[in-house]
């Protein structure tokens, strides 16, 4: 029983957090008041009354100020410090969904009390099935902008499905002239306007965001861009969308296919460096990327950004594993960060693939060593 509580006791936190954003961009002069995240801060701290952990003093953290200071800049497996530990084990914590994500938030600026959902709480928000602790099945996550895009990609061929998501992924800002030479290149109506689907106009002053390439904007509580990650390194670059015409990827485009699209297009770069025969999103995105060897062997990539393993683990025994072919090997690949953070990521991933005996999950510098390594056996 504990253990369903903290599930849904993450799920309200983090769907609160995203709720008290959502309600300060709405009146930035009001606190944003969350029922969803106070109800998630009960149910977590009646868990661990029950399982005795957090001493004392678990009770000053019931106020929602108190709580977010003590807890949500914090990785999630730090907020278990001090639980009983046999306890701990009896609930199979590291095996659980929220167990291995960093913050679930980060500050809006250098001593501000408003907080900014972090990546990991969105794709935390994300890998949870909708409906699973009763609640109702529309989301405040949800956008439309990426789905739009993706119905708008399908239908065009091969070859500008490529042109058009590989310019989205690197050119997260525009200007109108090169909107207009790319609609021109494309030649093809529907191209064209996946393009303007994928944009939107800028029309304030930020700064080109030194770490994703969006825009980075500031307030009165300091910089805001994507992730916390963005506001690690200071932006100089200025951006000025009142003096000419300006245009950044629509936020949710951004995040679901520029930002993963980085580590594909890295892949396909060294594989070109390497005079690699490759292809970008074969067979209508059947696979992110597919290497043919000059032995005339397959390999067949697909990019995951999950940065929890058992997140990315879920989605592939969701999907059925991975997708079938004509290939000698497939290969997940995650960034290196991944593994950085979390020693045993691909270990954990590659759990729920030995029934896939030529599939593995590793990291982008394992898969460069490997094509690497098969290019020499192939120049023996």
């Amino acid at each position: 029983m504990e253990i369903i509580h903290l599930r849904k006791a993450f799920w309200f936190i983090a769907r609160g957090l995203m709720e008290k954003d959502k309600l300060l961009k709405q009146n930035p002069h009001s606190y944003p008041y969350s029922m969803n995240l106070q109800r998630g801060i009960n149910m977590f701290l009646a868990t661990a009354i029950e399982i005795g952990g957090m001493g004392e003093d678990i009770f000053d953290y019931s106020d929602e100020n108190a709580f977010l200071s003590k807890f949500i800049l914090k990785p999630v497996n730090e907020w278990f410090d001090g639980w009983d530990i046999k306890a701990c084990e009896k609930l199979k914590l590291r095996e659980q969904p929220f167990y291995f994500y960093d913050a679930l938030s980060y500050r809006r600026g250098n001593g501000s009390e408003l907080y900014v959902p972090s990546e990991e709480c969105i794709e935390f928000l994300e890998t949870q099935e909708k409906g699973n602790v009763n609640e109702p099945k529309d989301s405040i996550i949800e956008e439309t902008d990426e789905y739009s895009l993706y119905e708008q990609l399908k239908r065009l061929n091969q070859d500008n499905y490529c042109k058009v998501r590989k310019f989205v992924i690197e050119h997260p800002i525009i200007d109108d002239g090169v909107l207009r030479e790319i609609r021109c290149d494309l030649a093809d109506v529907t191209a064209a306007y996946a393009i303007t689907l994928a944009y939107e106009p800028f029309e304030e002053k930020a700064y080109c965001c030194p770490v994703c390439g969006w825009t980075m904007t500031k307030d009165a509580y300091g910089y805001i861009c994507m992730s916390d990650d963005c506001l690690k390194k200071r932006p100089s670059k200025e951006l000025d969308g009142t003096s000419r015409s300006v245009y950044r990827l629509k936020k949710g485009i951004m995040r679901y296919f520029a930002i993963p699209g980085k580590l594909e297009i890295e892949i396909a770069s060294f594989c070109e460096r390497n005079n690699l025969e490759y292809s970008l999103w074969p067979y209508m995105d059947r696979y992110d990327i597919e290497i043919v060897f000059p032995d005339n062997s397959k390999w067949e990539v697909d990019a995951k950004a999950y940065s929890n393993p058992i997140s990315l683990r879920s989605k592939i025994e969701k999907d059925g594993g991975f997708p079938s072919g004509d290939y000698q090997k497939g290969f997940y690949v995650v960034p290196n960060e991944c593994k950085r953070r979390i020693t045993n990521y691909t270990n954990i991933v590659n759990k729920c693939l030995s029934g896939q005996k030529n599939v593995i999950c590793v990291t982008l510098s394992k898969i460069k060593a490997l094509i690497k390594a098969k290019l020499g056996e192939c120049n023996e």
